[in-house]
């Protein structure tokens, strides 16, 4: 019995080791610089600030070119980021739907304007990492 119960403890621990890893690459929490083309504004960095909280994803941006930014419904899950960018823009707010599959250190995905009926691509890589 003793050895059973000292196997089962080892397995355990090699378990909760071998998670650690895994869990630490799980999270998008951190600065990420992301780049955003199109034709109508060219090329466009921009800094976003990402916390996470379970799958849950909460943020800050720094965007150029627009007065004010919310971010709103962030969720982190099984590689793929979504969230919802409010932006203000010469004093008129419109919703920007953000996707990207992250790939450790990287994004890659896509920004929809459903008011213009536009997507336009973006990569982002983590900063702070």
């Amino acid at each position: 019995m003793q050895r059973t119960a000292r196997g089962l403890g080892l397995l355990l621990t090699m378990l909760v080791l071998t998670a650690l890893p895994a869990a630490a690459q799980d999270s998008i929490a951190g600065t990420w610089l992301m780049t955003m083309s199109s034709p109508e504004v060219g090329t466009v960095e921009s800094e976003f600030v990402f916390e996470q909280s379970g799958s849950e994803v909460t943020g800050t941006a720094e965007l150029q070119l627009v007065d004010d930014v919310e971010i709103s419904d962030g969720v982190y899950e099984d590689g793929v980021l979504s969230f919802l960018m409010h932006v203000s823009m010469e004093g008129q707010w419109f919703t920007v739907e953000m996707e990207a599959d992250v790939d450790g250190d990287e994004m890659t995905g896509e920004a929809y304007v459903p008011e213009m009926g536009a997507g336009m691509p973006f990569t982002a890589k983590r900063q702070d990492g």
